[in-house]
């Protein structure tokens, strides 16, 4: 019996010690995990199959922005104010203009500070600070009630804090989470003390805030935001079928499903 004690005793000693790294790991390392950021050189030089303009926006701490502006073709309807996820810079995110100017819309991508051109180092705050500055450039070519907030992940939480305080056209949120400390603990498997965490973009909170049309689109087959997070949100939508599911997507693919675009038209065509 002793001997199962103490054998008991190591396995418990054992395992609290990996929980007690695992804690340590994520305190230390979160940023990194969350902003993975890329640097490109000022001088690169962008290219994409469509004409653009790129922009230096400065924030309000001086932070110095970098954003492209893709116009419509045809027919301006109005603008998306687009947000991208957690990873890479403007040089993979550019193309994302395609399934908006081609419905008639003019899109401003931006990189948040610490990424691509942009300089600074990101935060919670400082993306909050880069999206408030993109809508004031943004609201110089068209009204705040044209312009619809598009967030894709971690984009989601910045586009929806500006909903929370501006009233645009509409919010669209792609894989969008509850809180980002959810996100992590769904990645590290362990349930995780909310303290450690310095970051959270808790649209949960911001969504009840936002006084205009809300729409999720979410696959589900999601390992990275698993569709459980996403559901989470569900309830704040003003109805049901605001929430559009993606039979078979993922989090990297949505556009590659014939329902996402009929979601699209659905949405953004008249």
């Amino acid at each position: 019996m002793a001997e199962w004690i103490k054998a008991g005793a190591v396995i418990f000693a054992a395992g609290l010690a990996l929980y007690l790294i695992v804690v340590l790991v994520v305190w230390v390392g979160q940023e990194r995990f969350i902003y993975q950021t890329r640097s490109l050189p000022s001088g690169y030089r962008f290219t994409f199959d469509a004409s653009y303009e790129e922009v230096s926006i400065p924030a309000a701490d001086g932070e110095a922005i970098n954003g492209l502006f893709f116009r419509a073709r045809g027919d301006t309807r109005g603008a998306v104010l687009y947000f991208h996820g957690n990873r890479g810079n403007l040089s993979r995110w550019g193309h994302m203009h395609r399934p908006f100017t081609d419905r008639g819309y003019d899109v401003l991508l931006i990189d948040y500070r610490g990424y691509g051109k942009s300089t600074g180092k990101p935060s919670e705050a400082g993306l909050y600070q880069d999206g408030e500055a993109a809508l004031q450039w943004l609201r110089q070519h068209h009204r705040l009630e044209q312009v619809i907030f598009y967030g894709r992940s971690l984009g989601s939480g910045v586009a929806a804090y500006l909903a929370s305080r501006h009233t645009p056209k509409s919010l669209i949120l792609e894989t969008p989470y509850d809180v980002l400390p959810n996100v992590i603990q769904h990645q590290v498997m362990l349930p995780l003390p909310g303290g450690i965490f310095r970051h959270h973009f808790p649209n949960l909170r911001y969504l009840p805030e936002a006084k205009c049309p809300i729409h999720i689109l979410a696959g589900t087959h999601d390992q990275l935001i698993p569709l459980r997070l996403s559901l989470q949100l569900k309830p704040l939508l003003r109805a049901p079928s605001d929430f559009l599911l993606i039979q078979g997507a993922g989090h990297h693919n949505l556009s590659a499903f014939r329902a996402y675009h009929f979601e699209l038209d659905r949405l953004l065509l008249p």
